[in-house]
């Protein structure tokens, strides 16, 4: 699978999982620096974490889920809006074998489910 699939499948993946739109959350949320993830901001342009409008909504996202466990319905419909942005981050950032067999497993587990 080339990295242009991969970046469209998982984007598809962010917006309408919420499992892994809150992994890719929280993953993005480990790159942003201490200050950033502090002050809710970015602050440095260095092509990781959060863009500049998203970086205030989506730390506290991932602070109250670290905390809760879970977001709310209303911020779930928000997470999956905006995450998808950052499925070329996700991918740069991952090991892409282990990427490719998550979909396969999920492309499988989802066939075998009835009403899948």
């Amino acid at each position: 699978m080339s990295k242009k699939d991969m970046i469209e499948q998982l984007r598809h993946r962010l917006a309408s999982n919420d499992r892994w739109a809150l992994r890719a959350l929280m993953r993005i949320y480990q790159n942003q620096t201490a200050d950033e993830q502090c002050r809710e901001t970015t602050i440095e342009r260095n092509g990781i974490g959060f863009t500049g409008p998203d970086a205030e909504i989506l730390t506290s996202f991932a602070r109250h889920y670290q905390r809760r466990g879970s977001l709310s319905e209303r911020q779930m419909i928000i997470l999956r809006r905006r995450i998808p942005a950052y499925a070329r981050q996700i991918v740069q950032g991952s090991d892409t074998t282990r990427l490719e067999a998550a979909f396969s497993s999920t492309v499988t587990t989802q066939a075998a489910e009835p009403n899948g």
